[in-house]
């Protein structure tokens, strides 16, 4: 499997790094809406698991949880290649108030004070111990202990100093081939999620369809926790006898974890499916939506911009290589979200699918390109608002009063930036 500017593209017998891509591949306010959302919301039990349906958000439009336009941080415009940042996978802010970024195009974890001072610079790029060939993902565990996802199958692990720990591996087949899984993400708890690598069989040129994989959470010592069977992990269409391809702003799954909860969704509904840390499905949480179609004029313009970035030839093979993003496959409809993020405080974040997100490099999981909405739900699954963000704004952490991300600036330059979180008032 390959993925050409973002979106997969499957050929027999291919592995690469980009596979990882293709599955990924996330509750203070709530004194404040006892009141609020008189039905709002309904739960009921299936079998065991919570449904958990909301026709509307609690919070009102005139006192909604919102983001202040006034940063309380901003990291990047200061002198110096410690302020300069390439690819930014990550920013936490830890329980003493140091500021910490993962460079992505360094690779290092890179420590600030509360202030925004350079304090010191770790990991980097490398494949000796302490060292990263990559940064697929960036998480916070227990003790404020920092997980970097590099390479297929392994973890490397940082104390709150940077220092660092160890690396965990997922179980190879043999000591040349590709993993027998591929790791996804890392909970707080020290679970591993990973899933089996695609291997869709071939099926008639034309044909379109869902296709699932195999996802399991695994111990530090490799031993499965819990089989979560097989879920919908993207949609395919065969391309000739021996080629797939995702088509252009389809939806994938969607899996990230926290303390409390796993949780995964695929975008063809709005329905996500919260676990327990070791694997027990608890609940459902549904909320109202209606589709929103990728009309002909979306497309148009979807092919018109991604051409001006991607296609570097001129003349009638430049006209040759458009027509044919033209003709490919792409979803009618957008899907009903494209990021989870959960927050340090309980909630979840869940983000709106907008078909401009994908113009860049073709993920609708990159950053926002327009201003992006974000669903909040809390510990109960309860819609709390809907939160606004900034185009061009990526979020990393959310906690109870702030939300800290990368912003890319309308002169390209990448800035780390913490936003105050503000919550509605108390009733």
């Amino acid at each position: 499997m390959m993925t050409i500017n973002g979106r997969m593209r499957f050929m027999s017998d291919t592995w690469t790094t980009a596979a990882r891509r293709g599955v990924q591949a996330a509750i203070v306010g709530a004194a404040f809406l006892a009141s609020a959302g008189a039905g709002a919301q309904t739960t009921r039990d299936s079998a065991g698991v919570r449904i958990v349906e909301n026709a509307r958000p609690l919070s009102t439009a005139s006192d909604p949880l919102h983001l202040s336009p006034a940063p309380l941080l901003v990291l990047g415009r200061q002198e110096g290649p410690e302020y300069k940042f390439s690819r930014i996978r990550g920013v936490m802010r830890l329980a003493d108030g140091r500021i910490m970024v993962a460079d992505g195009g360094s690779l290092q974890l890179r420590f600030y004070d509360a202030n925004g001072k350079f304090v010191k610079a770790t990991a980097g790029k490398g494949t000796t111990p302490g060292l990263l060939s990559g940064m697929n993902f960036v998480r916070r565990l227990r003790g404020d202990t920092i997980a970097v996802g590099t390479g297929f199958a392994d973890v490397a692990l940082y104390t709150t100093e940077g220092s660092h720990a160890r690396t965990l591996s997922l179980p190879r087949a043999d000591r040349v081939g590709p993993p027998g899984l591929l790791l996804l993400d890392m909970l707080p708890n020290g679970n591993r999620l990973a899933v089996s690598f695609p291997n869709p069989a071939p099926r008639p040129p034309g044909t379109q369809w869902l296709d699932s994989i195999s996802f399991l959470l695994l111990d530090s010592a490799n031993v499965t926790v819990r089989d979560l069977g097989r879920l919908p992990h993207v949609t395919l269409a065969q391309e000739n006898a021996k080629d797939y391809t995702q088509p252009w702003l389809s939806s994938i799954a969607v899996v990230v974890g926290n303390a409390d909860h796993l949780y995964y969704g695929f975008g063809d509904r709005y329905a996500i499916q919260v676990y327990s840390p070791t694997g027990s499905l608890q609940s459902i949480i549904r909320r109202a939506w209606t589709p929103t179609p990728v009309t002909p004029a979306d497309w148009e313009h979807w092919v018109v911009e991604w051409s001006k970035l991607w296609v570097k030839s001129t003349g009638d093979s430049a006209k040759q290589e458009i027509q044919k993003v033209r003709d490919d496959p792409y979803a009618f409809t957008m899907p009903a979200f494209s990021q989870f993020i959960p927050d340090r405080v309980g909630r979840l974040w869940v983000r709106e699918a907008h078909y401009q997100d994908a113009i860049a490099a073709g993920s609708l999981t990159d950053p926002p390109a327009v201003p992006s909405t974000w669903s909040v739900f809390d510990g109960d699954g309860r819609w709390l608002s809907d939160v606004a963000m900034p185009a061009h704004f990526q979020p990393y952490e959310i906690g109870a009063d702030y939300v800290a991300g990368k912003l890319y600036g309308d002169d390209k330059v990448a800035t780390v930036v913490i936003y105050p979180l503000i919550s509605p008032r108390r009733r």
